[in-house]
């Protein structure tokens, strides 16, 4: 027993000393590949990565004893490094593969070919370590490890050494000026402040104003509507955050910002609304609250003020501990383990979200303001209410069994349930930011407007949660839209418009520019207000192009000549109806469709993940849940629509900004791995 004892006790001290030196050089690696502003991973890998490396060296050195009594021979020195070379071999050659998966291989998987060269290399070095471990143990200083208190001076030594740099102060994270100095134009006085409210991931149809059967489940966002315009068929531009979010601040398609992939960074040669804004001489201020459009991908463009509203850590871990590998398993196997759920440490609730609101608003004091709030509740993981830390999420549910049984209730009811759950919580909140402004004299003179990236799917086409493809259920989001002093409110609109066309209405009701880049039509232009008088019973002509009206350089409808362009409006608004054309390209899914004319078509690479047919189409002004694919059937419209895809495109390439990407940092990978963007 005394023999068993030492050689765990060796191999216990081999696996600490290995794992901390594992540990280091993969925390160097994440701080040197772009550092979060702070080095607490430098220590917090020395303790973390050493407990680990302990006990699998404790494991390793009850192997070797298992030996020992095969080969009487096997020495102390043979018996630290057998452990030693176990640890760096087993630690490393995981996070060797997780990093070249990640930085080299897309997240496409490491070819064989690359994991046996990676096993070759780790080979090569355990021969060479098994050779000169035992001699360098013997015939060097390095002998004092052999005993347990040379082991942990040396430990002692190296986590000391790594805490003088960790916690050595380090630049904050830029968040921008709360509330910088400015001197706004004197006509800005006239003009409404503006309140953008983007809630990730809210399907229309689960709200009360769009849903009489969902009354109840959002009654301080109907009371709002009731103050405002109701576009009731907004379409956003993609089915995922990073590329949605791109469209409604560039108001420009996908394929002409090129920020449609999980690397893909907004270029700078876009402009902005917060851009705008800025140069109109309104103060800016961004609480993004999804890693998918933080300063990391270059979404801070215009604003004064950008602060990502930070999720919490587990472990007393830091921005940059959170990128290591092991802290990932480590917090992986704590929510195995540990079923309950905080949902800080995935992002912010609304209470938080809607006081930092507020905090900037106040700080502003008589100035102008433009906010863009993002709040996040309908987003997975949806937690149950009232709030008891159990949450449903894609990143542990990749593939759900739609035939499980969740709290006695199918699984597509009981997720429908807690995401109904989580919009009424979010709306609670957003209820008493309401009644804020409204007692504060801000209310009447903002415009408010709520909209979402995208909606979420509940197995309506066979799938789960976003970003695969482009059905109603994930591009049909709601547009809601209060003016000043509650202009037209309560009127519902009928007719098609999009997310793209968000921007130029603000401009417009700010007095800000318009840019030449931007791609949508500001949404109470000349059409509105015909719209208006065709809802009143009047009939009226205007002009028709292809699908859309035709119009001036000011965005507003114009008048034709030609009495064969002027056709009467019928019930359906057709005349004021705008091409909605929405593009995907998330995890090999390369996606395109065309709205228009009550037609839909969606086309799709061939041979994509998510299994997806090349071409659909569907007459969604009879087929909303797009269940009768007419492919093959009206060969002439579909000819019309695909012409009507492609000219998209070449309309809008010729407004394309050159793409721009980065190296994912480990940091965001684990954030969007969190979200359930990344396995």
């Amino acid at each position: 027993m005394r023999s068993l004892f030492s050689k765990l006790l060796l191999g216990t001290s081999g696996g600490l000393i290995a794992g901390a030196i594992v540990g280091l050089v993969e925390a160097t690696y994440i701080l040197s590949s772009g550092s979060p502003g702070e080095y607490v991973a430098l220590f917090y890998a020395v303790v973390l990565y050493g407990i680990i490396g302990a006990g699998i060296g404790c494991a390793c050195g009850g192997g070797v004893w298992v030996v020992s009594l095969i080969f009487k021979k096997l020495s102390n020195a043979l018996a630290y490094t057998l452990p030693f070379i176990g640890v760096i071999v087993s630690m490393g050659v995981v996070i060797t593969l997780y990093v070249a998966n990640k930085a080299l291989y897309g997240e496409e998987g490491v070819p064989s070919g690359a994991k046996l060269k990676i096993l070759a290399i780790y080979g090569v070095w355990s021969l060479l370590a098994l050779w000169l471990g035992p001699i360098f143990l013997t015939r060097t200083p390095l002998k004092v490890l052999l005993r347990v208190r040379g082991t942990l001076a040396m430990y002692s030594g190296i986590a000391i050494l790594s805490a003088i740099f960790a916690f050595a102060p380090g630049e904050e994270s830029p968040t921008g000026i709360l509330a910088p100095q400015v001197e706004q134009p004197m006509d800005l006085a006239t003009r409404p402040n503006v309140m953008l409210i983007m809630v990730d991931t809210l399907r229309q149809d689960f709200l009360g104003t769009y849903n009489p059967e969902m009354i109840g489940v959002s009654p301080n966002i109907d009371a709002m509507a009731a103050d405002s315009v109701v576009f009731e068929e907004g379409y956003a531009a993609a089915s995922w955050t990073r590329a949605s979010i791109a469209s409604l601040f560039t108001s420009m398609v996908p394929v002409s910002h090129n920020t449609a992939l999980k690397t893909s960074i907004l270029p700078d040669e876009v402009d902005t609304i917060a851009e705008m804004m800025h140069e109109r001489g309104y103060v800016t201020g961004g609480l993004p609250n999804n890693i998918n459009v933080t300063r990391s991908f270059n979404f801070q463009q215009g604003f004064d003020y950008y602060a990502y509203q930070e999720p919490r850590y587990p472990f007393g871990a830091t921005e940059s501990a959170f990128q290591l590998s092991m802290y990932q398993v480590v917090r992986k196997v704590r929510e195995r383990l540990m079923p309950h759920k905080d949902v800080a440490e995935f992002y912010q609730p609304a209470d938080v979200v809607l006081a930092n609101t507020r905090e900037f608003i106040e700080a502003q004091g008589d100035n102008k303001w433009f906010s863009f709030v993002h709040l996040m509740e309908p987003h997975d993981p949806y937690f149950e209410h009232p709030y008891n830390g159990i949450g449903y999420g894609r990143a542990e549910h990749e593939v759900p069994d739609e035939t499980e049984v969740v709290n006695g209730l199918p699984l597509i009811e009981y997720l429908k349930g807690v995401y109904r759950d989580e919009i009424t919580n979010m709306d609670t909140h957003l209820g008493e930011m309401f009644d804020w402004m409204r007692e504060t004299g801000r209310y009447d003179n903002t415009v408010i407007i709520l909209t979402s990236d995208h909606g979420e799917e509940f197995f309506e086409h066979g799938g789960w949660w976003h970003g695969t493809t482009l059905y109603d259920e994930q591009i049909k989001v709601p547009l809601i839209v209060k003016r000043p002093s509650q202009a037209n409110a309560g009127v519902h609109v009928p007719w098609q418009v999009r997310v793209i066309d968000i921007a130029p209405t603000i401009s417009h009701a700010t007095g800000a520019n318009i840019s030449p880049l931007w791609q949508g039509i500001q949404l109470f232009d000349q059409s509105f207000e015909d719209g208006l008088r065709v809802m009143n019973g009047e009939t009226i002509g205007l002009v028709e192009g292809e699908g859309e009206l035709a119009r001036g350089e000011d965005g507003s409808a114009e008048d034709s000549e030609d009495p064969s362009a002027v056709a009467p409006v019928g019930p359906d608004f057709a005349p004021m109806e705008r091409v909605v054309f929405a593009q995907e390209d998330f995890e090999g899914n390369q996606l395109d469709a065309i709205r228009v004319g009550g037609w839909k078509l969606i086309t799709a690479n061939d041979g994509n993940p998510r299994g997806l047919a090349v071409r659909e189409m569907y007459q969604v002004a009879q087929d909303e849940g797009e269940e009768n694919n007419l492919v093959g059937m009206h060969s002439e419209q579909q000819a019309e629509l695909e012409d009507g895809i492609q000219r998209q495109i070449e309309e809008a390439m010729t407004i394309s900004v050159e793409a721009a990407d980065t190296e994912l940092s480990p940091e965001d990978i684990a954030r969007m791995r969190a979200l359930g963007y990344m396995e």
